[in-house]
């Protein structure tokens, strides 16, 4: 989460014969997952090469479900390719909370508020999300690292033209057309993300909405709608203390040293001795 999962998903739908459905479907931690696929990719075009995006697979509490169900699902099956984004952890966090105590209602549960300290102490999933490592260990023990690219956030913004590329041959789709894809638009940016108040999440659950007109819009239809009526979100809290950031900094060093292990690193992927103050 808040790794730029929602751009690389805009990109992948961009490209000719790829087929995502709606991002988040959480298809795998359903009651069954093999009846949610089907109906998730009951439309697609032949050929065509089938995903799906969802950070909640990679948080604390559901990885192991999430893996646990797609290793069921392709025990009979050619191994899946999957995609982990990782962005320095405690610019990572940040942006979590940011994202979270700004929404209202279902998409703030727990009713996070914008003091960061507070919200260390009573949400630890800010933190668990971060743990690289440890989140991705239940997808290494499906499906082997072989299986498994690790981009970094950082290497994706800095060159999304040059990532895509690498991810087609690791993804496996024939056509790069990177003309299709939109480098000037950045997609769920924290600071820009329009807030859905109580009402409008009413008028988004609808049934009459959610059957009759939703599937009539398309994503990128709703996303203009959003922008145009949606407030913008609050400014960004206050960074955490010094002493917060370098415990951070000591809980997120081995998880960020295990993950460049994994994945045959020598260098650190982050310093985070600068990370973000």
């Amino acid at each position: 989460m808040k790794a730029g999962t929602t751009t690389l998903y805009h990109d992948l739908r961009s490209q000719p014969g790829v087929y995502l459905p709606d991002k988040e479907s959480n298809a795998l931690l359903s009651y069954d997952p093999r009846r949610t696929f089907s109906k998730l990719f009951r439309r697609v075009p032949p050929g065509a090469l089938v995903g799906e995006v969802c950070p909640d697979y990679t948080k604390a509490g559901s990885d192991r479900q999430a893996a646990t169900a797609a290793a069921k699902l392709y025990r009979d099956r050619t191994v899946p390719r999957i995609v982990y984004l990782v962005r320095e952890p405690v610019a990572r966090l940040r942006s979590h909370h940011h994202f979270l105590s700004s929404q209202h209602g279902a998409a703030n549960p727990g009713r996070m508020t914008a003091d960061l300290e507070a919200s260390l102490r009573d949400f630890p999933e800010l933190v668990e999300a971060g743990c690289y490592a440890s989140r991705l260990k239940p997808w290494v023990e499906a499906f082997g690292m072989k299986a498994i690219r690790v981009i970094r956030f950082e290497d994706y913004v800095a060159d999304r033209i040059g990532t895509l590329r690498l991810l087609s041959y690791h993804l496996g789709w024939e056509v790069f057309d990177s003309n299709a894809v939109r480098t000037d638009a950045v997609y769920n940016a924290g600071d820009s993300r329009p807030v859905a108040t109580p009402f409008w999440r009413k008028v988004m659950g609808n049934v009459i909405y959610r059957r009759l007109i939703r599937p009539w819009l398309s994503l990128e239809r709703r996303d203009r709608i959003r922008e145009r009526l949606l407030p913008k979100p609050p400014p960004r809290s206050a960074p955490p203390s010094e002493e917060t950031r370098r415990r951070l900094v000591e809980t997120f060093r081995p998880e960020v040293e295990a993950l460049a292990e994994m994945i045959g690193v020598k260098e650190p992927l982050w310093n985070l001795d600068e990370s973000e103050a």
